[in-house]
């Protein structure tokens, strides 16, 4: 049986995201959720790594290539399925 994680990553962006940079992130992650008006984005994506530590590194990597100048990522979380 495969062991594999869902990391959730918290991102504040620079400005509130326009729906085209919504999208781009969309198409790259499993889940992303963003309240209009707010600068806060919960991205969230499964990977198959057995070690958590591992997958919580990849997947960080993996947002920070992915987010516009000016963002940063808050809080990293994950949960084994």
């Amino acid at each position: 049986m495969a062991v594999g994680y869902d990391v959730t990553v918290m991102v504040e962006m620079h400005s509130a995201p326009k729906a085209h940079a919504l999208e781009l992130l969309a198409d790259q992650f499993e889940a992303v959720e963003h309240e209009s008006g707010s600068k806060l984005v919960k991205i969230t994506e499964h990977v198959a790594i057995a070690d958590e530590a591992d997958a919580v590194a990849f997947v960080r990597t993996l947002v920070s290539d992915a987010l516009p100048a000016g963002s940063k990522i808050t809080t990293v979380t994950s949960a084994e399925d």
